[in-house]
């Protein structure tokens, strides 16, 4: 059946090359605090009012304001639900029990001297800044397409020569591309020698699992100028884990085809870390008023990542002396990626001690995203993120009202579109929250629910025509946070 000798290339392939492109820069660069329950309630529009130890990973200056030293414990059950449309419709499900959350906070009064100083502040906090943890489920009874359409198209651009190790090749090497030479052209058992096609016997699913998060650790110090300026900045130390598995399955009903089924998987983990700062002011023009102010430097992250990409092929008869056959390649990489700076506005309304209003407004451009590697191909990515990624702003507003020791909260936050080639909504991600709390001089409880709605893309392969075959999803977080916090 094989008639063409192959020499070896080693290049990264079109889908193997998921875990570096533009998505990965934007992946490691986005955060969504998971903070504790005050924090949760309000949406994290917390960036002006302060008073709140999760809060000083978006504006530090927050550490400033305690007037008590404090301890907290934030943990959370989150449900996640993804809604999965690609010719058809399909749901999956995933649950987990975390901590995203906690803090110590040591807050020490000062006399007033000569620079005006009344009370500093040294915190530590650890929060979740991001989760990549979901089950997508594709399912497609009456394909027009199949992957094996992107084996043959990129073997006939590249000859075989130049067949990718962790892609194509793998079909040459387990018989689900062929070469005919007496019409020059491969073909597959979807499509023919003479180029026609026909999927009507044929099914697809396909499965994405995603896991991981990317955690800070944060060192804070805060300095309260006579209750009318706070400055805070913070050291943060942050780590990723990252993990994908797809699955791509084809099978054909259809006992007197040569094919029955085949099974191509791409899995690959990553690990990084990086050392960022933030630096951050809150200003109380008059009594009722905050209005707050951060900065956060860029960070670079350095990358390890490595990944295996299989394909596993039974067909109904003999092929090459067996009915299976099955090819893995490995892979391991080490790059950086380079975060953006990002820009906070707060603007804050205090009443006495009833009522306490928030608005937030983040300014962060993506297209400024860094890809840096010593692999000559890996770089070509980096020319993707400014063609595909751009600047966002985001919109976080909280409200808190308290009766006596009892205090209800309420949220709205909404994430920009960071994609400039994918239009719709302006904001791609919504999040609605509401919590509960109670406060004693010693002692504080709160509970928080939101609920974070996101949609996103995900492309499988190319067809014959070089079309970029994609599906879209809707995705549901619940998250139900509970947060015991001793003052002392």
């Amino acid at each position: 059946m094989k008639k063409i000798n192959l020499i070896v290339a080693g290049l990264v392939g079109a889908l193997t090359l998921n875990a570096q492109d533009f998505n990965s820069a934007l992946r490691f660069s986005e955060s969504f605090v998971e903070g504790d329950g005050r924090y949760m309630a309000m949406a994290g529009a917390l960036s002006s009012l302060g008073g709140n130890v999760s809060a000083m990973s978006v504006n530090p200056a927050s550490s400033a304001s305690f007037k008590k030293s404090v301890f907290e414990l934030s943990p959370a059950y989150i449900y996640a639900k993804s809604e999965n449309y690609y010719h058809g419709y399909a749901k999956a499900f995933s649950t987990a029990l975390k901590m995203p959350s906690m803090g110590l906070l040591y807050y020490k009064p000062m006399k007033q001297n000569e620079i005006f100083v009344s009370g500093i502040s040294f915190g530590f906090s650890y929060n979740a800044q991001n989760r990549y943890y979901e089950t997508l489920n594709f399912t497609n009874k009456t394909p027009n397409s199949s992957l094996t359409d992107d084996f043959l198209r990129l073997g006939s651009i590249k000859g075989s020569g130049a067949w990718d190790d962790l892609y194509e090749k793998l079909a040459w090497d387990t018989y689900l591309v062929n070469f005919d030479e007496g019409t020059n052209t491969y073909y597959s058992d979807f499509v023919d020698k003479n180029g026609a096609a026909d999927y009507s016997n044929m099914n697809q699913n396909i499965q994405i699992e995603r896991d991981g998060q990317k955690n800070e650790y944060l060192f804070n110090i805060g300095v309260n100028f006579t209750e009318w300026v706070y400055f805070g900045a913070d050291l943060t130390l942050t780590n990723m884990y990252y993990r994908e598995t797809r699955v791509i399955t084809e099978t054909v009903d259809d006992n007197n085809s040569e094919l029955n089924k085949f099974s191509y998987m791409e899995d690959y983990d990553l690990t990084g870390n990086g050392v960022g700062g933030k630096f951050g002011v809150i200003v109380r023009p008059i009594e009722y008023v905050r209005i707050g102010a951060a900065i956060h430097t860029p960070v670079t992250y350095s990358i390890s990542e490595d990944g295996e990409t299989s394909l596993d092929v039974t067909y109904n008869k003999e092929v090459n002396g067996s009915t299976s056959h099955r090819k893995p390649e490995t892979y391991a990489y080490d790059y950086k990626i380079g975060q953006p700076a990002k820009f906070v506005g707060s603007l804050g309304f205090v009443y006495k001690n009833v009522a306490n209003i928030g608005v937030d407004f983040e300014s962060m451009n993506y297209s400024q995203c860094t890809f840096t590697s010593d692999d000559a191909l890996l770089m070509n990515q980096s020319s993707q993120i400014a063609d595909e990624l751009k600047a966002v702003n985001n919109i976080k507003c909280g409200g808190e009202f308290r009766y006596g020791p009892f205090l209800f909260r309420a949220g709205y936050a909404m994430y920009g579109n960071p994609y400039k080639n994918i239009s719709g909504d302006k904001f791609y991600r919504n999040d609605y929250s509401a919590g509960v709390g109670l406060a004693t001089n010693t002692v504080y409880c709160d509970l928080a629910w939101l609920r974070a709605k996101s949609k996103q893309t995900n492309d499988f392969y190319r067809d014959l025509k070089g079309n970029i075959v994609s599906s879209n999803s809707t995705i549901k977080r619940d998250n139900i946070t509970f947060t015991i916090g001793f003052k002392f």
